[in-house]
């Protein structure tokens, strides 16, 4: 779908990468600039062996990997000669590092205006916070996510998947289609400013709005094991392990149905749904201690699906594997690598007419291991340039 799309990736750890892996999955050719000496500073993360490491591997699978210095002047010029060839530059580098090695937005788009210059930051790049520090849990805390998670009584929790990062790397990948379809009709590229904050701030669909017409009387606050102000939707311990349940109104008889055998629907305190609110850790102990009387959790489930009420195992991803829809999908695919041999990673998500799908994963690139195959084919750097800049330490990795 995007063959013959070239971006410029000058992203490390998380966010950036979700975008430009979702764009290499498409057919894009992702050059990914790592800073020398060590590169993309994922390439440290665990797990780590023999100088390798899983997450980078998982991260940055089918790009193409060149390390510059980009404290030497050539460096930088290496930078901005790709970026004239490119269509596509995403950067999540803090603010001002970029502007002062003459890499910035408004010179590369100056010196190509067809490039889509995309920038992922923890605030963006606007306001009074553009230029604090911040990563994931920050970009959660900001956001109000934080605030919302955990035991009523208890400490705020920050999710346990990297929300912030994924979610802005996610809508980056978003915008820059939309980016690429106005080029189509413009002929010029675009300046684009994703914060982590305000991906997570878009996945709030009451805490905003509803507080803000009822004076503050509608609040959302930490409801634990519940699903926020809808019982019975939560989770459950089962006969074996924990499940979901998300019944809301329209479920509700459903699940009355299913559990005709304890006459759920009979109970005054849970015909309605503010009775139900009201009375949850009750209604909650009821449904669970009837779970429990099924002989396992698949019986369960089968019986819950049977009468069409919602629900469903928690799953430990370290053993996504032994479910089956997780390959059946793709959800759940593996990477071929040197040193790790067969690395599970997650499946590339989109799914379509137009889009191929692998039984494996392309491998993740060795620092600098496309250096002189990109500056050759690219650039058209002779062998002799290419040898000195190896040379001259501006570029790193196999020469």
């Amino acid at each position: 779908m995007l063959t013959g799309i070239r971006v410029l990736d000058l992203t490390q750890y998380l966010s950036g990468p979700t975008a430009s892996l979702l764009l290499a999955g498409l057919g894009a050719d992702v050059i990914k600039i790592e800073p020398g000496p060590i590169g993309d500073l994922a390439r440290l993360l665990p797990v780590v062996r023999d100088g390798r490491s899983s997450y980078y591997i998982q991260q940055n699978r089918g790009k193409r990997s060149v390390c510059v210095d980009l404290g030497k002047a050539e460096g930088t010029e290496i930078v901005r000669d790709l970026a004239v060839q490119s269509d596509i530059l995403i950067e999540n580098f803090s603010l001002g590092v970029l502007d002062r090695r003459g890499l910035g937005a408004d010179e590369l788009r100056a010196a190509n205006p067809r490039l889509i210059y995309v920038s992922i930051s923890t605030y963006g790049r606007t306001g009074s916070r553009a230029a604090l520090p911040g990563y994931d849990l920050i970009g959660q805390a900001a956001a109000g996510s934080v605030a919302l998670t955990g035991e009523p009584d208890g400490a705020p929790i920050a999710a346990g998947v990297p929300i912030a990062d994924v979610s802005a790397g996610m809508m980056a990948f978003g915008a820059i289609g939309h980016a690429l379809f106005s080029r189509t009709e413009t002929g010029e590229g675009q300046f684009l400013d994703i914060s982590m904050v305000e991906a997570v701030f878009q996945m709030h669909p009451f805490a905003i709005q509803g507080p803000s017409v009822t004076e503050g009387v509608k609040r959302l606050r930490r409801t634990g094991r519940h699903f926020g102000s809808v019982p019975p939707a939560g989770s459950y311990q089962g006969p074996e392990g924990w499940l979901v349940l998300q019944v809301l109104d329209a479920q509700w008889l459903r699940l009355c149905d299913a559990a005709v055998s304890i006459g759920l629907g009979d109970d005054p305190r849970f015909r309605s749904s503010q009775g139900r609110a009201e009375h949850r850790n009750e209604l909650v102990d009821i449904i669970e201690a009837w779970m429990q009387t099924f002989p396992n959790d698949d019986a369960l489930l089968a019986h819950l699906d049977a009468h069409r009420v919602p629900a469903g195992r928690v799953v430990d991803p370290a053993d996504a594997h032994l479910e089956p829809w997780y390959r059946e999908r793709g959800a759940l695919t593996s990477v071929e690598d040197d040193v790790f041999g067969r690395v599970d990673v997650p499946g590339f998500p989109l799914h379509g007419s137009a889009i191929e799908r692998r039984e494996t994963e392309p491998p993740a690139p060795l620092l600098g291991q496309h250096n002189h195959e990109v500056l050759a084919g690219v650039l058209g750097y002779d062998d002799a340039r290419i040898a000195r800049l190896h040379d001259d330490g501006v570029l790193i990795g196999p020469s």
